[in-house]
């Protein structure tokens, strides 16, 4: 087998990463009794606080139609909830509701393990980790949106 490339490698762990995070998604979404799809929805809500459906869908990418089909599901579930904004009475924001609230617990000891792993590098390079993260981020958004416009 040939030596890979340091940029191939990485798109390559990156891939790797990327499908160890949806195994993941999928083990503590249905565990919770949610999809993957709002699972991972709800985390965005929970980490940015009430959201317009709009900044949900600016958030991943999703069409207008797929995040009022999430939001639907995550209010059935009681996970979710709308509320009126209290600064325009006429938008609504997507909250997290109390029924999510044993979610964010199932999180705790992968948050302190990865702590561990970044612990063990320079702010210098984690600054480049993130950097690049939020670069991925943003190229998976814009395909997720892409795809939803096909």
């Amino acid at each position: 087998m040939s030596q890979l490339s340091t940029v191939e490698e990485l798109l390559e762990l990156l891939r790797q990463t990327s499908g160890q995070s949806v195994v993941l998604s999928d083990a503590i979404a249905r565990h919770v009794g949610l999809s993957p799809a709002d699972l991972e929805v709800l985390g965005v809500v929970e980490q940015h606080g009430p959201l317009t459906a709009g900044r949900l869908g600016e958030f991943t990418g999703l069409s207008p139609a797929a995040v009022t089909g999430l939001i639907d599901r995550l209010e059935r579930a009681g996970v979710a909830e709308r509320r009126p904004d209290p600064t325009d009475r006429r938008r609504v924001l997507v909250a997290f509701a109390a029924g999510g609230a044993a979610i964010p617990a199932l999180y705790e000891e992968l948050a302190r393990d990865m702590r561990a792993v970044a612990e063990r590098y320079s702010d210098e390079e984690l600054a480049v980790v993130s950097r690049f993260l939020r670069d991925a981020y943003a190229v998976s958004v814009d395909h997720v949106a892409r795809l939803q416009r096909q």
